[in-house]
């Protein structure tokens, strides 16, 4: 007997309902089902519209738009908005749900299918105007980045963001498998010692750009100099041990990095707690595509920035439904475009035995190996993508939907820029810091005073 596509859609929708309810176990049956008609939506009318969604998923499933409408606004809303709350027709069961319950869940769908134990992180906020701000955190894959946690906020309102940044880091640590090596990148207004000590704390390897303002001073030197004097020359790094800012609250010992890109007035300044030898900055470079992401949730993909959702939480739920979307159609696309490499590859020669698996630098690789073995460059990566795998994505995901196939995909992440072939040594840790002593008249000083270690980064990295 042959199945109707409308058939076929709605078997579509069950069976990406029971996926979603399987990945994020915190979601109740209705808020699943919620779930998956939202980021259904979101893809076939590209936009986080309610109106949008709304009248996208109707012609789909061939139902009144007004109902949908109302069923799809209700899943954003708190339990005191919803019809039927506190009537005795079940309405008592109307509930409020917080999406940073499911987040460390999303983040675990990522990395049970991520076939190497090293991800990247950022950490950035966006605006809606002045009337919100989502401080943000994703992992970027292949030129853009998939929202995990968020934690939205009324805009222009004074307060701390620390708080806000540590309770969501330390949900996602524990959805993180112990080995992993997690790289934090955020740009020079993120940041602060507090949260370069709370990432230290998790384990985790922070990669912080700071503004040239202030002073440091390398480990076993005595004279403090000024940050803006630090500038490398053009396409080279400087990297040396240091203490940064005077301040005592401010003071941190951490690696510090110094990139002058080529036709840049300013270098990048990054700190780390990795060692020297094996901090490479051109990884920076990786930060950029968080701004990709957040191009492709407000902007030309799902249009988010138009929305007229009014409370923070509500826009903290809707988000919630842009994030799957983005992750549905990320790891899609990116399945697509290993395809195709794996393709072109072939033509010209055998596949050669692990030619699959990604060659990210080995953070703790075996002791004595030589940092850099690879030499400059290696692992650059190719020129740039002529299709934006979020396109590419979201092309096979709105096809296959309207014949009412649910199409998956898997994870495929990108090798880091400039990763060194025979992988880096663990950075050793460090012992804390003996109480200071009088200065010696003695006027030797370490060999890390003498001065920073050259390398270079990446050619195509630029700040």
């Amino acid at each position: 007997m042959p199945t109707t596509t409308a058939a076929k859609r709605r078997r579509l929708l069950s069976r990406w309902t029971t996926e979603l309810h399987r990945r994020l176990p915190t979601l109740s049956g209705p808020e699943a089902k919620g779930l998956a008609r939202w980021s259904i939506g979101i893809v076939l009318a590209k936009s986080a519209s309610l109106h949008a969604c709304s009248l996208a998923l109707a012609c789909w499933l061939a139902l009144n738009p007004l109902t949908l409408r109302k069923r799809l606004r209700e899943w954003y809303l708190e339990a005191t908005a919803k019809k039927g709350h506190g009537s005795a027709a079940g309405g008592f069961q109307r509930r409020d749900w917080d999406p940073h319950e499911a987040s460390p869940h999303l983040l675990k769908w990522i990395l049970e299918g991520w076939p190497c134990r090293q991800v990247v992180l950022a950490l950035d906020p966006t605006n809606f105007a002045d009337r919100f701000t989502v401080l943000n955190v994703s992992v970027l894959y292949r030129g853009c980045a998939v929202p995990v946690i968020w934690t939205v906020v009324p805009g222009n309102e004074p307060g701390a963001w620390e708080p806000h940044w540590e309770a969501m880091l330390g949900a996602l640590a524990k959805a993180v498998p112990a080995g992993w090596q997690v790289l934090v990148l955020t740009d020079r207004g993120m940041y602060s010692p507090r949260l370069f000590r709370c990432l230290v704390g998790l384990g985790w390897h922070p990669f912080l750009r700071i503004r040239a303002q202030g002073f440091y001073r390398p480990i076993g030197g005595r004279k403090w100099r000024e940050l803006k004097d630090l500038r490398p020359k053009a396409g080279q790094t400087l990297a040396l041990r240091a203490e940064v800012f005077k301040n005592d609250q401010g003071r941190l010992e951490c690696t510090l990095l110094a990139f002058q890109g080529q036709g840049y007035d300013e270098p990048w300044l990054i700190v780390t707690d990795l060692e020297a030898e094996v901090a490479k900055a051109s990884w920076y470079g990786l930060r950029g595509w968080i701004e990709q992401g957040y191009k492709r949730v407000k902007g030309e993909g799902w249009r988010l920035q138009r929305t007229r959702i009014s409370t923070p939480e509500r826009l903290g739920r809707l988000w919630l439904a842009v994030a799957v979307a983005t992750l549905w159609v990320l790891e899609v696309g990116g399945q697509a475009e290993q395809e195709q490499e794996q393709g072109q590859a072939r033509a010209p020669e055998p596949k050669r035995a692990g030619q699959d698996a990604p060659a990210l630098p080995d953070l703790q690789g075996a002791a004595g190996e030589p940092a850099g073995a690879g030499g400059p460059g290696e692992g650059g990566g190719k020129g740039g993508r002529v299709w934006a795998v979020f396109a590419r994505g979201w092309q096979l995901l709105r096809d296959a939907c309207a014949v009412g196939v649910l199409l998956l995909g898997s994870w495929h992440p990108e090798p880091w820029p400039d990763h060194p072939k025979g992988g880096c040594p663990q950075p050793a840790p460090r012992p804390r810091a003996p109480p200071r002593r009088p200065r010696q008249t003695s006027r030797q000083t370490p060999a890390l005073a003498a001065g920073p270690i050259p390398m270079t980064p990446a050619s195509k990295t630029l700040p």
